[in-house]
């Protein structure tokens, strides 16, 4: 069975109806990618707030403007099911994970500061 590893990646969202394009490098190890879970350190604001089109190694995975509330879990989920899988896996390739955020207003979540946190489930070689 192959070793399945939790790699975490975040970045800070610090203005509101802001569009942040962010590239993360995976470890060179990482030969799939099953599942991608988005969280934050202010749910909320992710929940009603947020956006994004996400790729790795260049295979749009979610087209832009994807709800972020589609790619969190609750608390009531066990952790072996809050991923949210992708197929038979991704190939890493050249380790490239663009993602295009953004923050909208939105009347249920007057904006503060937050981060975002992407957890990518990656199978490694």
């Amino acid at each position: 069975m192959a070793l399945i590893v939790d790699k975490v990646y975040s970045f800070l969202v610090d203005g509101a109806a802001t569009s942040y394009t962010k590239k993360f490098d995976l470890d060179k190890n990482v030969r799939l990618v099953h599942g991608i879970l988005l969280s934050s350190d202010l749910p909320n604001m992710l929940f009603y707030r947020g956006s994004q089109r996400i790729e790795i190694n260049g295979d749009e995975l979610f087209p832009e403007d994807y709800e972020s509330k589609l790619l969190m879990s609750g608390i009531s989920v066990p952790p072996n099911e809050k991923f949210r899988k992708l197929g038979n896996g991704v190939v890493s390739g050249n380790g490239e994970v663009k993602i295009l955020y953004k923050d909208t207003d939105n009347p249920n979540a007057a904006f503060t500061l937050y981060r975002v946190i992407v957890v990518l489930q990656c199978e490694m070689k």
